[in-house]
């Protein structure tokens, strides 16, 4: 993947919300942000899906609502590039938060839809019947007239608003900051980490990212994200090794260092310390345990 570019819809003058069905090869975005938000829904194949500082895997049935300028894309694996007939599909809606009307998330009534949208500042997966409920909304809206296309959707808000078949994907609280000048800062510095976290990051590198020395990174990223960037980095490369674990029939040595990771034995130890089991565990335990 290259540099996070900035991605925005082009909306028609007077229209809430943007709906295409995607049918595609692989999905053709880079890793990218925009000011809309977006819901995505699959349904037709599988690949990685990278939503902040999050890599988990995708396949048919994966909902996730992607906030305002949270970095995102979805990387269809190898076997969809070559000239098999295989195509990803997929449902995708964006809109603006005022989609409803600017007064509309003022309302009482709107309370949880207006939390939901917060939430959604770090992307939410959405599983269960709860899933299999909206994926039947947005399939019927592909056909909808454009008011119906906007009740369908404050539905679909309403109905992760009220359930518990949320969570949280990014670990991070950079859109909790109201300080545009900071927000870009820390956003810089987890794109820059998204797209390098396979190799050797220096302090120096990353601090220069932020545009700070090492010692005043060290603190603002312990401030802002409430551990140290080594542990966040640890992290990141623990979530890829979890995908590697549970898609590819790689050996244990191979994952340590597709991960980034240059020693078996801390990769081992790091992994357990994180996810309070093996990589031999984790295999076992959730191969054939994945929740849409």
């Amino acid at each position: 993947m290259s540099k996070a570019k900035f991605l925005s819809m082009g909306y028609e003058p007077g229209k809430a919300l943007t709906i295409m069905h995607q049918n595609v090869k692989y999905f053709p975005n880079p890793l990218h942000y925009h000011k809309e938000l977006e819901l995505a829904y699959i349904l037709e194949g599988h690949g990685t899906r990278y939503v902040g500082s999050s890599i988990k895997s995708y396949k048919k049935g994966d909902l996730v609502l992607v906030g305002e300028e949270l970095t995102h894309v979805w990387v269809s694996d190898d076997i969809y590039y070559e000239d098999n007939g295989l195509y990803n599909q997929a449902i995708v809606v964006k809109f603006y938060q005022d989609f409803a009307g600017k007064d509309f998330l003022r309302l009482p009534e709107a309370k949880g839809v207006l939390a939901t949208l917060k939430e959604a500042s770090g992307g939410l997966k959405i599983t269960g019947q709860t899933n299999k409920e909206i994926g039947g909304i947005l399939k019927s809206m592909l056909t909808q007239s454009p008011l119906e296309q906007v009740l369908s959707l404050i539905k679909v808000l309403y109905l992760m608003s009220v359930t518990n078949d949320k969570h949280v994907l990014s670990n991070y609280d950079l859109h909790k900051s109201t300080n545009p000048k900071e927000r870009d800062r820390i956003n810089r510095v987890i794109k820059h980490t998204s797209l390098n976290f396979r190799k050797n990051i220096s302090l120096d590198e990353i601090a220069n990212v932020a545009n700070l020395s090492k010692s005043a990174f060290c603190r603002y990223f312990k401030n802002t994200v409430k551990k140290t960037y080594l542990e966040f980095l640890y992290e990141m490369r623990v979530e890829y090794a979890c995908k590697l674990l549970l898609d590819d029939n790689l050996g244990m040595t191979q994952i340590c260092y597709e991960s980034g990771f240059n020693n078996p034995s801390s990769f081992s130890q790091i992994f357990k310390r994180i996810k309070g089991m093996s990589p031999v565990k984790y295999r076992k335990t959730n191969s054939f345990q994945q929740q849409y």
